[in-house]
């Protein structure tokens, strides 16, 4: 990933990580001692405990579980709540963040309407 990020360096590029699978702190560490202009965080992780391991120069990105938006065991309600809950904890730390889904999970056959509705509530925070 050095080597990478030298590449990146040397060509005036931006790092961005995206990784919505299980990390450990560990690899939060490696990753954010890279300095990215980004990191992307699934919902496994939780961004307002991050946000002290990451340098504030590294915008982070999430991390709502929008795998669960096509399914009932999610309602509106609990987005809207969870997406609140998210921008206070966040807005605590005061490192730069983006209120984002997990995955793009955004065609789901015959859940459309309801993932709609649920991005819908995240977005009107």
């Amino acid at each position: 990933m050095r080597r990478i990020k030298a590449l990146f360096d040397a060509r005036g590029v931006d790092l961005v990580f995206h990784d919505c699978g299980e990390l450990t702190t560990g690899m939060v560490e490696r990753f954010a001692a890279l300095d990215p202009a980004m990191l992307s965080f699934g919902c496994s992780r939780l961004l307002w405990e991050d946000a002290a391991l990451v340098p504030k120069s590294t915008m982070l990105y999430g991390n709502l579980p929008t795998k669960r938006f096509p399914a009932s065991q999610l309602s509106v309600a609990d987005v809207g709540r969870l997406a609140r809950e998210l921008l206070d904890k966040m807005r605590a730390t005061g490192h730069p963040f983006i209120l984002g889904s997990e995955c793009d999970v955004l065609s789901v056959p015959g859940s459309e309407r309801e993932i709609m509705t649920k991005v819908e509530a995240f977005m009107n925070i």
